[in-house]
């Protein structure tokens, strides 16, 4: 209680003080006084209204010369006499650790117009969402590509050596029909008919000839007629071969049936035909170095097997198929890799996308301030509404109002022109996921059932955020256009990713293009064959014997 008076009396004297401002010695020795005596019990904020400013020099000297701030022990920072700008430095520096120094008091006061001190502006921490775990693509294909690869992959090269004989058989057929009236080439064409009916492959097409001589002859060049036999058999053979059969073997009869192929001439088989079948017969050759290549860095746990096996697919020019079939998981389309943004939380506002079915940049600016340029292709979110102007390319500047939404960039009959997407569809295909795929649409999650496709229709931007499956935690945030998206493997990061389907364009019909065509059926027929039962594919063909 005595304190608490002695307190109040000297803040009273403080006060009358203060209604005589005069600068005196004995000013300076009450304000040293009240910085050690009375600072420590009420404070600098509560001293300084009751000193006034007549005490200010005294009180900062004594406080200066070994006051504390009151509760903590720790010194008071001085606020500088005019802000000052922190700019970035050139080199790397690091908080000083330590506590705060008291700098002394300057005698002369600031000048009355200083500006006020600026805070500094608040600092976000962008995080991306939380999303559920997807599994390992690595460890799915690493463990596929020794187990199931070699066997569907030898279901495949079975397949297509089957097709290959088959397509040689029309033709022969073909042209053994043309001859109608020889009964020579009749009776050929006869026995033809029947081995292809029994499908006999002990019984080699070539032993056709020793009781033919004589029609073949007639037909034309006994030798040419000798390769298309002795290759349509070297098919046979393949289509034959047991599924444990290893490289080695492979590999000598497919070279059988390529050297057979060498041989073929004359009217049989068109030159684009003999070029097709030559080309299948390399195809199924680099399916057997495919199959070896996966299964040798699967066996030895290698973690870029996806980088090699991309790597060799692009080589060999195999179908997406039967990569799928060979890892077990898709591969996306190189260059279709959706970008992956650092985003701010939630969805923007606006989204403004070039097509890429434009074919130059659009240029464009907001707010009259800030000028962009997206290519074909590129997009551009936004958190707030903006004036956008731009030229049409025809002389003519058009200026519109952006709100929520996404917009499109078009090029019509008036030029360069923006249009609104009221309702964006986004399809995902998880068709050639072996697992389900968890991801974030619009914040909301979803899940992709292996071998699913969804579908999804929204009202403004599109945001999807998934797990890319690397057991780190990491994962991807992007926003997308409306489109056909893929679920595959990104080969550079071995982590799940997402994939634009590009446009489907008119094929060429090149000799290449035609036998993956051939190629790709084959694919989709072994993958048919190997979800069969056995057994009941056995019932079934004991079924067709009933009469």
């Amino acid at each position: 209680m005595k304190r608490r008076h002695k307190t109040l009396c000297l803040l009273a004297a403080a006060g009358a003080l203060t209604a005589f401002p005069s600068a005196s010695s004995g000013q300076d020795i009450i304000g040293e006084a009240l910085g050690k005596v009375i600072l420590p019990a009420v404070g600098p904020v509560i001293l300084d209204r009751a000193g006034g400013q007549i005490l200010e020099k005294g009180l900062n000297g004594g406080f200066g010369k070994g006051g504390r701030l009151p509760g903590r022990g720790g010194r008071t920072p001085t606020r500088p006499s005019r802000p000052q700008v922190i700019r970035s430095q050139p080199y790397s520096q690091s908080v000083p650790s330590g506590a705060y120094q008291v700098q002394p008091p300057s005698d002369v006061a600031p000048a009355p117009d200083a500006p006020a001190p600026v805070d500094p502006p608040e600092n976000r921490i962008v995080t991306r969402p939380s999303v559920s775990p997807n599994p390992s693509p690595t460890d799915i294909a690493l463990t596929h590509v020794v187990s199931a690869g070699p066997h569907l992959s030898g279901q495949v090269i079975r397949a297509e050596a089957a097709e290959i004989a088959g397509q040689i058989d029309q033709a022969v057929m073909r042209s053994l029909g043309q001859s109608a009236g020889d009964a020579t080439l009749e009776a050929l064409r006869r026995d033809y008919q029947n081995r292809l009916n029994k499908n006999d492959p002990e019984k080699a097409r070539a032993d056709l000839m020793l009781n033919h001589d004589a029609a073949l002859a007639a037909a034309g060049s006994r030798q040419a007629w000798s390769s298309i036999f002795n290759a349509a058999d070297a098919a046979d053979r393949i289509a034959a071969l047991p599924p444990e059969s290893d490289q080695k073997t492979l590999t000598q009869a497919i070279e059988a049936l390529r050297s057979e192929l060498t041989g073929i001439s004359g009217a049989v088989l068109s030159g684009e035909e003999i070029a097709v079948i030559a080309q299948r017969a390399k195809n199924i050759r680099n399916m057997v170095v495919l199959s070896e290549i996966a299964r040798v860095l699967g066996a030895q746990r290698r973690d870029d097997l996806f980088t090699r096996i991309a790597e060799a697919a692009a080589k060999s020019d195999a179908p997406d198929e039967a990569i799928t079939g060979l890892l077990g998981v898709g591969l996306g389309t190189s260059g279709s890799t959706v970008t992956d943004m650092q985003l701010p939380e939630g969805i923007p506002a606006v989204v403004l996308y070039s097509s890429e079915l434009n074919t130059t940049p659009i240029s464009f600016v907001c707010d009259d301030a800030l000028e962009i340029t997206l290519a074909p292709g590129e997009m551009v979110p936004l958190d707030q509404s903006f004036v956008v102007a731009f030229q049409n390319g025809k002389g003519v500047v058009k200026r519109y109002t952006i709100n929520n939404g996404m917009y499109r960039w078009v090029v019509d009959q008036d030029g360069w022109d923006l249009r609104q997407k009221t309702a964006v569809d986004v399809t995902l295909d998880a068709s050639e996921s072996p697992a389900a795929f968890h991801y974030l649409l619009n914040g909301q999650p979803q899940v992709a059932a292996a071998g699913s496709v969804m579908q999804h229709r929204l009202d403004g931007p599109v945001r999807i955020d998934f797990d890319r499956g690397l057991g780190d935690g990491s994962s991807k945030s992007t926003l997308v256009t409306p489109g056909d998206y893929v679920v595959g493997v990104n080969p550079d990061t071995a982590g799940w990713d997402l994939h634009l389907r590009p446009q489907q364009g008119a094929a060429a019909e090149s000799t290449t293009e035609i036998a993956k065509q051939h190629w790709r059926s084959s694919v989709l027929q072994a993958q048919r064959a190997s979800l069969i039962d056995p057994a009941e594919a056995k019932v079934d063909a004991l079924l067709d014997l009933i009469e």
